[in-house]
Order: C-alpha cells, then structure tokens, then sequence
C-alpha cells in the first residue's frame, strides 16, 4: 500500500505495507517568514509491523512567486520505549528554533483500521488531500 499524503505532485512520500499503521500526525500550521514565504512542517509517525517506528518529517515552503519547495526527511527503526520521547524532542527543537509553532497532533494510537485512520485524517482537515493507492 502506497498512502502519500498532502497534496505533493509525486506518489511515494512513503510506503505502508498491509499492517503499518499511523501512531500520529502532527502539523505546525502555516508559519509565515520574513521573505513573505510561508512554511508548513508536518510529522507523520508510523508504526511498522515490526513493532519499531519510523518518523518522517515533511517541510514545505509556499513562495511569493507561487513555487512550492519541499524537504523530506526521516528517522527509521526508532525502538517502542523511545518514539514518544523522539517525538517530544523533534517537536521541543523545531518549536524552539520557529517560536511560532504551535503543533496540532493527531492521535492515531488507539485506532487500528487503515480505513478508519484515513477517515480521522481527512475529518482532521489539517491537510490538504489524501490520497491512498493500492497496486
């Protein structure tokens, strides 16, 4: 299964197989910069059928002269015991460097459907579409 999220042109933001599961979402919201560009960050946590975690960290940028950039990145393999205090500390570093972050977190913990995990995203409304492909 293939769940690329927000609006990015491309397929393949990232991979889900059958059972991987979203743990959360979180978004900063539009964060506006000086150059008159605005920026996005979302957190996507997912947790793998390998009972590890991995957490991938989209950065968008909405320029003046309508060009969007984004940035991908990613940690993999983070143990159980230490995604919630990954996840706080990625959270704390960005929100101290961008002071006007103020994160809202989806909690897709206690819901195991895939197809009731993308409902919760979309009745959300924090991001744009979501798209779900299956080969």
């Amino acid at each position: 299964m293939y769940y690329p999220l927000d609006d990015f042109a491309e397929p393949g933001v990232f991979v889900l197989q059958d059972a991987d599961r979203f743990h959360s979402i979180s978004h900063s919201g539009e964060i506006p910069l000086a150059d008159g560009t605005t920026m996005i960050l979302v957190i996507f946590v997912v947790r793998r059928t390998s009972g590890l975690f991995d957490m991938y960290i989209v950065n968008k940028f909405f320029r003046v002269d309508e060009s969007v950039n984004r940035s991908l990145m990613s940690k993999t393999d983070i143990a159980a015991a230490e995604i919630e205090q990954t996840l706080a500390t990625t959270e704390a570093t960005f929100a101290q460097t961008i002071e006007s972050i103020r994160w809202d977190e989806l909690d897709l913990r206690r819901i195991d459907g895939k197809d009731a995990q993308i409902a919760a995203i979309k009745k959300w409304g924090k991001l744009r579409s979501v798209r779900v492909k299956t080969d």
